[in-house]
């Protein structure tokens, strides 16, 4: 389903409005990042790696193809991408190619990437452990859409609207 609005009109009206519904997109993309956090040892960066990977995998037109019973069963244990490697990645997030280099190794031998070649793949086994933040990310989705929504919806000015009354 296509949206009425076009990109510009809904960056515009969540702009006009950012002060009163501030709270309510924060709070969920801090919920992602604490689980995020507490999911890769206290190593933020190591989820920034895992988002790069994860994106090159979705980038691939196999991966839709897939069931969420398929994906977290392992039944596909490394899915299909468009690869990546250490040095893209490091553009992607703006941290040093070694301080990369040397996480890949740590989320390889935890068997959340694997590498073919130098192009690295996500697996089953990160699909699976990082499962609460993949429901953080899907909480965090359908928030936004019922912020912005509610942007739309209601009829009086963005001053009646305090914080978290979009709930």
């Amino acid at each position: 389903m296509a949206s009425i609005f076009d990109h510009q009109t809904l960056l515009d009206r969540v702009a006009e409005n950012y002060p009163a519904i501030a709270h309510d997109l924060l709070r969920p993309l801090l919920d992602l990042f604490s689980v995020a956090r507490e999911l890769c040892g206290g190593d933020t960066d190591k989820f920034l790696i895992m988002l790069v990977v994860a994106n090159r995998t979705t980038e691939h037109k196999l991966f839709a193809s897939y069931s969420q019973s398929q994906l977290l069963s392992g039944e596909v244990p490394v899915f299909p991408g468009l690869g990546t490697n250490v040095r893209s990645i490091a553009e992607s997030i703006r941290a040093p190619r070694e301080t990369v280099r040397r996480k890949v190794a740590e989320l390889v031998a935890a068997g959340w990437i694997a590498r073919r070649g130098t192009d690295l793949y996500f697996t089953a086994t990160a699909y699976q452990q990082l499962a609460p933040a993949r429901v953080a990310i899907e909480h965090l989705a359908v928030r936004n859409f019922e912020v912005v929504d509610g942007l739309f919806r209601r009829t009086d000015g963005p001053e009646a609207l305090g914080p978290n009354q979009l709930s």
